[in-house]
């Protein structure tokens, strides 16, 4: 996926990553530095990916930082999206330069202060990156969130309409019926004959009991040639309910037992099916108001992903950058040793 908000939802997208080790280790990583990727003159090697990553593993992994397994992890796992994402960066910032974009030192060290504390400098010694390359990074990424909000989410913010929150609500109700869950027994009596006198009276125990349906209070009506069977909770959506147990179950109150329903089985014996409707409940489809917010998340952050598509095949269209540059499949920068 393109980087949309850039830095800040990459390091949450990252951070899901999260490594599973043994910890105890003290084994070292060992980088195989080499250039990957050359922007707008400018050329990104594995040690540029890595100092990103360092930042990133630190806001994310605190607790993490002096495990080398978890951090090797992290790199494998991370480095080529994170390629990815400074390559965008690289031309976003190219962009920024010529439309003449202008950041103070406040607002940076304002960023710098909230992200590594008050001792800013012991900080970064801990991580391992200098206080210049921090402020650099920093820099460059509060630059690509403004750009990134004027050419790609103010942009996607105004292209979707009430319109198209109404068709999204009404393809939701499309995909999203409303629906009742019914929750049932079933008492079945098979007889060798019909024997309307007989199942009349297992009716009415069971009308009179006022409970549901038990197999131990029915016993006293078998013999032979008649057996029941009392059927576990059924809790079946109104789509897929039989219409032949829909039309004795919709006219039930709760806790009421419908007449026998008499049908004659494949051998030819006498069936009588007894419903007893425990519950029934009602989902009706949600409110367009509430969820109106929700659809207009979704179709802003679809039309986000369709806009920095946009602008960044925009920039590299622009400034030349040629797509086709590869990173090997098997290349592996990072070991423990």
């Amino acid at each position: 996926m393109k980087m949309i908000v850039l830095f800040t939802l990459m390091a949450c997208g990252l951070s899901a990553a999260a490594p599973y080790f043994d910890y105890s280790s003290n084994q070292k990583i060992a980088v195989q530095n080499a250039i990957l990727a050359k922007v707008n003159g400018k050329t990104i090697s594995v040690m540029d990916v890595k100092k990103k990553m360092d930042l990133v593993f630190h806001q994310n992994f605190p607790q993490l930082i002096d495990s080398s397994q978890a951090r090797f992890q992290f790199y494998e796992t991370s480095w080529r999206q994170v390629l990815r994402d400074m390559i965008d960066n690289e031309l976003i910032i190219a962009d920024a330069l010529n439309k003449e974009i202008k950041l103070t030192d406040g607002d940076v060290r304002e960023v710098m202060e909230e992200r590594f504390g008050p001792n800013v400098m012991q900080t970064l010694d801990q991580i391992g990156v200098t206080y210049d390359e921090t402020w650099k990074m920093v820099k460059n990424e509060l630059i690509v969130q403004r750009m990134t909000w004027w050419f790609v989410q103010s942009k996607a913010i105004s292209s979707v309409t009430p319109q198209d929150i109404r068709q999204a609500y009404r393809l939701y109700l499309e995909e999203n019926p409303p629906y009742t869950e019914w929750k049932y027994q079933i008492v079945t009596v098979r007889m060798d004959h019909a024997d309307t006198a007989a199942i009349e009276e297992i009716y009415e125990t069971l009308n009179a009991s006022h409970t549901p349906p038990a197999k131990e209070g029915l016993q006293v009506f078998e013999k032979d040639g008649v057996s029941i069977a009392v059927s576990n909770e059924l809790v079946i959506k109104s789509s897929d309910l039989a219409d032949h147990h829909k039309a004795a179950l919709e006219d039930l109150a709760f806790g009421g037992y419908s007449q026998p329903i008499f049908q004659q089985g494949r051998d030819k014996k006498a069936v009588y099916r007894i419903f007893y409707l425990l519950e029934k409940t009602d989902y009706p489809a949600p409110a367009f108001d509430t969820l109106s917010t929700q659809l207009k998340h979704k179709l802003v952050q679809e039309a986000m992903v369709s806009e920095s598509d946009t602008y960044l095949k925009k920039l590299r269209r622009f400034y030349g950058f040629d797509d086709q540059q590869s990173v090997p499949e098997d290349l592996h920068p990072f070991s423990l040793q």
